[in-house]
């Protein structure tokens, strides 16, 4: 395969920003990291926030062909070797264009944005960030662990109203963290961190996770157990699983009627891994103690949505990677990476590295 070098034998790339990390920052991480290549900048601009977030939603729930990416796009991409982007769709429209590309970066974990099957397809190698916001996401966990257990949000919301109120729909059960049982479902680099960071809370660590070792699940101070002893034992559920046709509703009706009525259920991971109609039921007839729920099945939620008026929720708008340190970090972690593995050096972060070549060798 050629490669799309300019007139000085330079690599060519297309950065691709967003609302979020725009394409300003994307380009410096680029020439910090790979030094003088040549580089195109585009930036996905929705009308405002709230189709942002609509559209980025309709894309991890769809696919890369559910967003509305920018068609300047197509005044660069043909005739580039990387092309870095966020969370801008890579449909394949996009992907069959790019006909001299060997790389494409996602600034991200996840690569629901980026049509995987047609670059593998074309030889492109799809790199994500690994951990780019673990930090973040398991700090915000326990976060909300708290606020829910200790009705943190809804007591400020009442005495910015005037109302000196301390009895909640808990008020029966309201605990400390010590000696409780948290299950982690899921135990990437964040049920990890997650379990790291509850050490100091002398809680007993379950996790659920088919792909885990025993080994290193007993090494991080915690139990393997089927998710059905994790849902009748745990005091907080904690979802870190990536979603998947295997993992779609992983929690549904029969798992909450397991769960103890003084449990709490706990997402910043991806809404689709909880069965959103159980989940709501559950909460409304009190078969859980709570919820805290940063993620959602349509983004933002309806003003009508149950989450609104439920007293046994605690809801917040998507936030807990959104960092300002996870995002200004995330392009130096995958443009380091890249550079790796250009270098030789074997592939950690492609997502399709049995389908396609990663020797880069062309692009040093």
């Amino acid at each position: 395969m050629s490669f799309a070098l300019n007139k000085e034998g330079h690599m060519k790339v297309l950065v691709i920003g967003d609302p979020l990390l725009s394409s300003e920052r994307l380009e410096a991480a680029v020439k910090k990291i790979l030094g003088d290549v040549e580089v195109a900048r585009v930036d996905w601009k929705p009308a405002s926030d709230e189709e942002f977030w609509f559209l980025r939603s309709e894309v991890e729930k769809k696919g890369p062909s559910a967003g509305k990416p920018p068609v300047e796009i197509f005044d660069h991409v043909g005739d580039v070797d990387i092309i870095i982007t966020h969370h801008t769709p890579i449909n394949a429209e996009i992907v069959t264009a790019a006909k001299k590309c060997r790389i494409i970066g996602a600034c991200r974990a996840g690569v629901e944005n980026v049509d995987v099957a047609a670059a593998s397809k074309q030889g492109i190698a799809v790199f994500h960030t690994m951990g780019r916001n673990a930090h973040a996401v398991s700090d915000y966990t326990i976060g909300l662990m708290l606020a829910e257990m200790r009705n943190i949000g809804r007591a400020h919301a009442e005495l910015k109203q005037g109302h000196w109120k301390k009895q909640y729909s808990n008020a029966a059960f309201v605990g400390d963290m010590l000696e409780k049982k948290i299950g982690l479902v899921g135990f990437g680099y964040i049920g990890h961190l997650v379990a790291k960071k509850l050490k100091g809370f002398d809680v007993e660590i379950l996790v659920y996770d088919p792909y885990a070792n025993a080994a290193d699940v007993e090494a991080s101070g915690a139990r393997l157990v089927p998710l059905e002893e994790l849902c009748a034992e745990a005091d907080f559920i904690s979802m870190h699983a990536r979603l998947s046709e295997a993992t779609q509703g992983l929690l549904g009706e029969k798992e909450f009627a397991r769960m103890k009525p003084t449990a709490y259920v706990i997402n910043t991971a991806r809404a689709g891994l909880i069965d959103e109609q159980a989940l709501i039921k559950a909460l409304h007839d009190k078969k859980i103690g709570g919820a805290a729920i940063d993620v959602f099945w349509t983004e933002p939620p309806p003003a009508d949505h149950p989450f609104m008026t439920l007293e046994n929720v605690t809801i917040t708008p998507h936030l807990a990677g959104s960092t300002r340190d996870a995002f200004n970090r995330t392009p130096y972690l995958l443009l380091e990476e890249i550079k790796s593995t250009i270098s030789g050096s074997a592939p950690r972060w492609v997502v399709n590295a049995d389908a396609v070549s990663t020797d880069f060798s062309g692009l040093k």
